[in-house]
């Protein structure tokens, strides 16, 4: 899989999910990494706009080494906003999607890297459940 499929998998379940309105999910086939990402901040900004966002230690985060600035500020943007939208608003165990990306960091095989580090970070977020309606 790669970022763009990453994060397209994201916005399908996060839509799925009941979590945010996609009013045309195919079209995000066409779109970059980056722009999904901007997209689902976007619409998590305007379906939850009373969500507080705390300032994240940013010397601590997994993208600081990255050397691609646009796929460190997508990375940013997945932890610092994202995840706290989710995790805000009860759809997502902060705890709970840690230790998925941990384990699957320090699982055999597992090559670290920039792109792969994102990938876990969307899988880890893909763990959200949506409110029964």
């Amino acid at each position: 899989m790669d970022l763009q499929e990453s994060a397209f998998a994201l916005a399908r379940h996060l839509h799925d999910e009941n979590i945010i309105k996609l009013d045309d999910l195919n079209q995000l086939k066409n779109e970059t990494y980056e722009e999904i990402v901007l997209l689902i901040r976007q619409k998590l900004q305007e379906t939850y706009p009373q969500t507080k966002l705390k300032r994240m230690m940013k010397s601590v985060h997994f993208a600081n080494g990255f050397s691609d600035e646009r796929m460190k500020r997508g990375a940013f943007i997945l932890t610092d906003e994202i995840e706290q939208y989710l995790t805000f608003n009860k759809f997502l165990d902060h705890d709970a999607s840690v230790e998925f990306f941990n384990n699957k960091i320090t699982s055999t095989g597992f090559v670290i890297n920039p792109t792969s580090l994102v990938e876990v970070e969307f899988e880890s977020l893909c763990i959200c459940k949506g409110r029964k309606m």
